[in-house]
C-alpha cells in the first residue's frame, strides 16, 4: 500500500454550519408543544444542541428532546391540522429582537422578511443536515467529534462534515478521533473568541490539513482503520488533554497506525508532548490576558471548591481503598512510596494482565506483571493519593474490591457534582470548580475513569 499523504479537509469532505433557525422560539418545539397542538411527524425533524449530547462518548445514542417545526406545505393544505393551529398561535407572538436594530415585530413579520419568493413564512430558512459527523466550532481541551451511526442534525454551534466520494465516513471519523486531528486543529485554529477557546470557523476549517484518505485504496487497510476507530468509540471516553499527557491505549493504537501508514518518523511521545505543549501555551496566554478581570472570579472558584471539598471529605475519609474493600483474609502485599518526591506511573494492558512500572525519576520503585484487576487496584490507590498501602495479589479479591469501590466512589463523585451544581459561580465555571475540588481532595482526575492505562506523573 502506498503511503498516506496530506491534503486540505475540503479535498475529501464537504463542511458546513449546523442548522440556524433565525427564530428558535418558533422553530424549536418540545413534546409538550407537539401534544398541545397535535403536530404530526411529517412536520417534525429531530434537532440536537450541545447540551443534549453526551460529552463522555464519541458515538451518540441520546434520544431527541426537541424537534424543528419543518413545514413547507401551503396553508390551504393544512386546514384542520395541528400544524396550522400552531402556526396561527405563534404568528403574532413578538419575535426575538436583533441587538443591532432593536426593532419590534412579530415572528411572522420577522420570518417573512427572510422568505424567498414562492415560499411560506413558516418554512425553515436553512437546510437541516442529518449527517454522521459533527465537530464543535470551538474547542477547549477536548477535540473529539460527535458521531451518529444513523445521522443527526445539530444546531449552528457545530459544523457538519460529509465525506466525499471514495472516502467512507467512518474513515473520516477515525481521523477526527485521532490525536493527529488535535494537533492539526491546534496548529490551524484561531483564538479570537477569547477565554482561550480554539475556534475552527466554518469559513476556514475547509483548509485544515488532513490525512489524505483517498490514498487508502486497500480494502483490508480500510477495514483495519475503521476497526481501530471503533475500538476507541466503544471502549474509551473523549480525551481531555488538559488533564492527561497520554491518551488511552486504543487511541495510541489508532495514532500509531496512521503515523506508520504515512511513513512519518514521529514517535507517539513527541506527538502527545506537542499537543500538550501547544494547548498549555494557548490556555496560559488566555489566562494572562484575563488575569486582572478574572481575579475575583478565580478567588471565588477556589473558595467554592474548598467549601464543596469540605462537604465531601467526611464520606471520602470514612473508608480507605483498597484495604477497606477487600476481605481481611485475602493475601496482600505492602507498598510504600511515601519517600518519593514524584511518581511516574506506566500502566499497559496485556490481554488479561497488565504491566505496571512505578518510578521516582530514573529509579524504578516497583515493576511487575499482574492480573489486570490487581494492577488497577494499585493504580487507583495511587490516583486516590495513597502512597503507603496493601493490595490484594489475587484477581478474585481485586475484582471484588474494584466493584465495591466503584459503587462507593460513584457516591463521592455524585456529591461533588451536586455541590458544584449548587454553587453560585454559574454553569460555565462548574467544570473548573469540579477540577479544583479534586485537587483540594488530592484526587487525580483520572480516578474518575473505570480503568487507567498509559503514562502519568503524580506529585507527593
Amino acid at each position: 500500500m502506498k503511503k498516506l499523504g496530506t491534503c486540505n479537509l475540503e479535498d475529501i469532505a464537504t463542511i458546513g454550519l449546523g442548522f440556524k433557525s433565525l427564530q428558535n422560539q418558533f422553530f424549536y418545539v418540545k413534546t409538550e408543544t407537539i401534544k398541545r397542538y397535535g403536530i404530526k411527524k411529517p412536520h417534525l425533524k429531530p434537532i440536537f444542541q450541545l447540551g443534549d449530547l453526551d460529552p463522555n462518548k464519541y458515538k451518540q445514542t441520546v434520544k431527541p428532546v426537541q424537534w424543528v417545526f419543518h413545514c413547507k406545505d401551503k396553508e390551504q393544505d393544512l386546514r384542520n391540522t395541528g400544524s396550522l393551529r400552531y402556526i396561527r398561535a405563534m404568528e403574532k407572538v413578538p419575535a426575538k429582537e436583533k441587538k443591532q436594530t432593536g426593532k419590534h415585530q412579530t415572528i411572522k413579520a420577522a420570518l417573512q422578511a427572510q422568505t424567498s419568493e414562492g415560499g411560506t413564512w413558516y418554512m425553515p430558512k436553512a437546510q437541516l443536515h442529518e449527517v454522521n459527523i459533527w465537530l464543535r466550532k470551538a474547542f477547549n481541551s477536548i477535540y473529539s467529534p460527535f458521531i451518529f451511526e444513523q445521522g443527526a442534525a445539530l444546531d449552528q454551534r457545530c459544523n457538519y462534515v460529509i465525506s466525499k466520494e471514495g472516502v467512507n465516513w467512518k474513515e473520516l471519523a477515525a481521523f477526527f478521533t485521532s490525536s493527529l486531528f488535535a494537533l492539526s486543529g491546534e496548529s490551524f485554529g484561531a483564538t479570537s473568541m477569547g477565554a482561550g477557546a480554539l475556534e475552527l470557523a466554518t469559513t476556514q476549517i475547509h483548509e485544515l490539513r488532513t490525512v489524505d484518505l483517498r490514498d487508502l485504496e486497500d480494502a483490508s487497510a480500510k477495514k483495519d482503520l475503521i476497526a481501530l476507530a471503533e475500538a476507541v468509540w466503544k471502549n474509551t471516553k473523549p480525551v481531555n488533554w488538559e488533564t492527561t499527557e497520554r491518551p488511552p491505549q486504543e487511541v495510541q493504537d489508532l495514532d500509531k497506525w496512521l503515523l506508520s501508514k504515512m511513513g512519518m518518523p514521529i514517535t507517539l511521545d513527541r506527538l502527545y508532548a506537542d499537543i500538550v505543549k501547544t494547548l498549555r501555551v494557548r490556555l496560559t496566554v488566555a489566562e494572562d490576558k484575563n488575569i486582572q478581570t478574572k481575579k475575583g472570579q478565580q478567588v471565588n472558584i477556589a473558595t467554592v471548591a474548598h467549601s464543596v471539598a469540605e462537604s465531601v471529605r467526611p464520606l471520602l475519609e470514612s473508608t480507605n481503598f483498597p484495604e477497606s474493600f477487600i476481605d481481611p483474609s485475602s493475601r496482600t502485599q505492602s507498598l510504600d512510596f511515601s519517600r518519593a518526591v514524584k511518581l511516574d506511573i506506566e500502566s499497559l494492558p496485556m490481554m488479561g494482565e497488565s504491566t505496571l512500572v512505578v518510578r521516582n525519576g530514573s529509579d524504578v520503585l516497583f515493576e511487575g506483571q499482574y492480573p489486570r484487576s490487581v494492577a488497577q487496584v494499585i493504580v487507583k490507590a495511587l490516583l486516590l493519593g495513597r502512597r503507603k498501602f496493601s493490595f490484594p495479589v489475587d484477581a478474585a479479591s481485586a475484582d471484588v474490591g474494584l466493584k465495591e469501590f466503584s459503587k462507593w466512589f460513584d457516591r463521592v463523585l455524585e456529591k461533588i457534582s451536586t455541590g458544584c451544581g449548587m454553587s453560585a459561580v454559574g454553569t460555565s465555571y462548574e467544570e473548573r470548580v469540579h477540577v479544583e475540588v479534586l485537587n483540594v481532595l488530592h484526587l487525580d482526575p483520572n480516578i474518575q475513569e473505570p480503568e487507567f492505562f498509559g503514562h502519568l506523573r503524580l506529585h507527593n
